[in-house]
């Protein structure tokens, strides 16, 4: 009788706790400042391009205050080798039957040339690059790295939910989270090219700075810090 009285007593608290963590979850997940949920990448001998897309705010600011989100895909050229190019280079991006092109941008503090085309692309479209300098064409077609991953960036982002609870708990007053959540899609070169990582990042409007990095193929939790 006594044990069937401590269970009735402690129910309630499991149930507080479960209720807990999935309200954080939700509230976090309103409060997506940026989700770079699908990653394209390609190289040949003279390039590595990489388009990234997802969601993230139109007022793009690390403030812990999260504004209206917006559709967004990055393409980026990298040169691995050394090409003289003239001032305007130009690119053309195709994503199924739908082309997207005009001038890219150099980056000034990698030297990559960069454009916006604010769409996302989802994982399972065919993409194909080229880039155009001059007398310098060349094209690269385009792999999704995410495509067949167990973890999305949902999934992701409770996961460290979990993980990060007891910090990013404070963040919550009056049942508002007040901070804004990053996910990405990180890749270390030093463990091979086809290494690739969540990387969800949580920050308060008081400054406040917690991130984990999450497997996407075992869901473990490879690391986390206070930034």
């Amino acid at each position: 009788m006594k044990k069937f009285l401590y269970v009735l007593l402690m129910l309630p608290m499991f149930l507080f706790a479960g209720c807990s963590n999935n309200n954080l979850f939700n509230l976090a997940k309103n409060n997506i400042a940026e989700a770079r949920y699908n990653l394209y990448v390609g190289e040949t001998e003279n390039l590595k391009v990489m388009l990234t897309s997802g969601i993230r705010e139109s007022d793009y600011v690390i403030n812990g205050y999260c504004s209206d989100p917006c559709d967004f895909g990055v393409l980026t050229f990298n040169f691995k080798t050394q090409i003289t190019l003239p001032e305007t280079v130009n690119y053309v991006l195709t994503v199924g039957t739908v082309r997207f092109d005009g001038v890219l941008e150099q980056n000034p503090y990698d030297g990559s040339y960069v454009c916006d085309v604010k769409t996302i692309v989802n994982s399972s479209d065919v993409v194909s690059a080229k880039i155009i300098a001059g007398e310098f064409v060349e094209s690269v077609e385009l792999t999704c790295v995410n495509q067949n991953w167990n973890v999305d960036y949902i999934k992701a982002l409770n996961l460290a939910c979990d993980e990060l609870n007891q910090k990013i708990s404070t963040f919550i007053e009056n049942d508002q989270f007040l901070g804004e959540c990053y996910i990405k899609i990180l890749n270390d070169d030093e463990l091979g090219a086809n290494c690739y990582y969540w990387y969800v990042n949580f920050v308060s409007r008081k400054g406040e700075n917690y991130a984990c990095i999450i497997d996407p193929i075992s869901n473990e939790i490879m690391a986390k810090k206070e930034l």
